[in-house]
């Protein structure tokens, strides 16, 4: 794999945080911090407790759970039906469930009653932009930034359905104008990085580098400025890249693949080649493409044996898998 990673939007940006929370609006002063059997016991005792009730359905989502999540929280809803914020957890969690239709009619709901809730806004913004109706997208985020003109996730919701729309420069202003607002808006930079990448402007690595500071973690910020500079020759920097997202992930296969490729392809150092896509394949067992290119190292070197193998393990992996095939025919073609 040697190719940009762009962001999966939709309830990963706006319904979780990093660590898969979903996010609870207006509740988050219930946050829980009882144990799942406490809050057994508690509303056992007291089963008309709205607030135990949504604590409980929290975890049970955060568990994905969404059945027992679901149920809980239209019990605290029927309990504390003016509780707006219940409804958007509700909303959520049919979300989360794959329930659309479900969670649009909550977020109607909330809507009828107070028109300008910001978050039942973007929450539909998000379920229409799922759907592709982009003009609906749009009303929903133009909506938002009527009442909160400096609203970084309208401009991010915006931007992004530009760029599907393939409208470049209205995606990078409304990208931008999210950054304005919000210095530290990861998935902006990411997205920003990932267009001027393809443009081959090197102002990415700039993206890059802040989304890097933003999540020293990020295996996506990491490789997508990986594949920058090894796109564009830089294969210093790429090296470099990729052994500290090595290092930061090392479960990471694509850091390897990468690695190998650039010894294969580009250097021909094809022994170097075989140790990172041997690691790829270590990590990732059924990586099709390292065995291959691995297999294709080892023909190259001469060793038909163990290329042999490799090709027939893509094979196993992928039925009729072609390039595999044209290996495996090479190598009869050579010891006939």
């Amino acid at each position: 794999m040697n190719k940009i990673i762009s962001i999966l939007l939709f309830s990963s940006l706006f319904l979780y945080s990093c660590e898969g929370q979903v996010n609870k609006g207006s509740n988050t002063d219930n946050t829980p911090t009882d144990s799942l059997e406490m809050l057994h016991e508690k509303i056992d005792h007291d089963p008309n407790n709205a607030v135990f009730l949504s604590q409980r359905a929290e975890m049970h989502m955060n568990a994905n759970q969404f059945n027992l999540a679901i149920a809980d929280i239209q019990a605290a809803i029927n309990i504390d039906p003016d509780n707006t914020s219940y409804y958007l957890s509700l909303a959520d969690y049919f979300l989360a469930s794959g329930q659309l239709k479900n969670s649009m009619g909550v977020l109607k709901k909330v809507l009828s009653i107070n028109p300008n809730n910001i978050e039942a806004l973007l929450k539909m913004g998000e379920i229409n932009l799922m759907v592709r109706k982009y003009q609906d997208v749009f009303t929903f985020a133009n909506a938002v930034l009527d009442h909160d003109p400096y609203n970084s996730k309208a401009y991010f919701m915006r931007a992004y359905t530009y760029k599907e729309l393939r409208d470049t420069t209205r995606a990078i202003d409304n990208f931008m104008q999210c950054l304005k607002n919000d210095h530290q808006n990861y998935n902006a930079n990411i997205e920003l990085g990932i267009i001027y990448s393809a443009k081959r402007d090197a102002i990415a690595i700039q993206y890059f580098n802040n989304a890097i500071a933003i999540d020293s973690l990020s295996e996506m910020a990491y490789y997508n400025l990986g594949m920058f500079y090894q796109n564009n020759d830089y294969l210093n920097e790429a090296f470099e890249t990729y052994r500290t997202l090595m290092k930061v992930k090392p479960n990471f296969p694509y850091s390897y693949y990468n690695t190998g490729y650039i010894y294969m392809q580009l250097l021909k150092v094809h022994d170097e080649a075989i140790i990172y896509f041997s690691k790829a394949i270590e990590v990732q067992p059924d990586y099709i493409e390292a065995y291959y290119n691995r297999g294709l190292c080892y023909e190259i070197l001469g060793d038909v044996q163990k290329a042999r193998i490799d090709y027939m393990h893509a094979l196993q992996l992928k039925n009729n898998y072609d390039k595999a095939l044209e290996g495996i025919n090479r190598i009869d073609d050579m010891t006939r």
